[in-house]
């Protein structure tokens, strides 16, 4: 009977009347990222129980809180009722990706990047024919974009410009293998991004977004440092002794 209470509550959720969103802000990014981690540990018999329980949310905000992930591709329901990861998100666990094993050391490098920039900073790298951001801080300035990881990136940001080599004679194409986005894609955000080189050819973007009052390529050195800390970090995890 609980299993059945649970399945209901969430079709409904989805396809009755759209209810009311959460707090809008850095918190509701944050509690969303909360109930993205805890997803796959949910009690899939009470399953939206089980993560109000987990994340110290409010059943009824873990309700609005999937909508909304659902609506971003960040989740899906499954014919069941219940919900999962999506596998849009599920790519970004692919034992391919450049940053695997040291992505704490890369978190730290973006964190640092972020507090210095006040910036939405994202690790950009290619899954399948599409661009995702492996990870996305956001800043402190509120922007009208997706900022969350996993998101997929559009073709013609900063970070698909460096990542393509289709553009290599783009004008937005900046020295030490950059690129910008001044209010090209969305009006009042702009972006600079950095080619990442990795070890056995992979590569990668670090890109920062802000308002474009504070103009994210003021910040070129910022981004051209973190991006040479992530190399470094990348070339020690293949020179350490297996």
């Amino acid at each position: 009977m609980a299993a059945d209470r649970e399945k209901n509550s969430a079709a409904g959720a989805v396809s009755g009347p759209h209810p009311a969103r959460p707090p809008g802000g850095r918190g509701v990014l944050e509690s969303g990222f909360r109930i993205m981690r805890a997803l796959p540990a949910a009690d899939e018999r009470r399953q939206v129980s089980s993560l109000a329980e987990i994340t110290a949310i409010p059943r009824t905000t873990v309700f609005r809180l999937l909508v909304q992930l659902r609506q971003n591709k960040a989740v899906e329901l499954r014919a069941d009722g219940r919900w999962a990861v999506s596998a849009h998100v599920l790519r970004l666990g692919s034992p391919a990706h450049p940053f695997d094993g040291i992505r704490t050391g890369a978190n730290r490098v973006l964190q640092e990047l972020r507090e210095q920039t006040g910036a939405t900073v994202s690790l950009v790298t290619a899954a399948g024919a599409s661009l995702i951001a492996l990870e996305m801080i956001p800043g402190r300035e509120e922007l009208p974009i997706d900022a969350y990881a996993g998101v997929e990136i559009p073709d013609l940001t900063a970070a698909a410009i460096v990542l393509d080599p289709r553009h290599k004679r783009s004008p937005r194409n900046r020295p030490f293998a950059a690129a910008v986005d001044e209010q090209d894609l969305v009006a009042g955000v702009t972006c600079y991004a950095r080619l990442l080189t990795m070890p056995d050819a992979q590569q990668a973007s670090l890109q920062i977004a802000t308002s474009a009052r504070r103009r994210a390529e003021n910040f070129a050195a910022n981004v051209q440092r973190a991006g040479n800390a992530l190399e470094a970090l990348a070339a020690a995890k293949i020179t350490q002794p297996g």
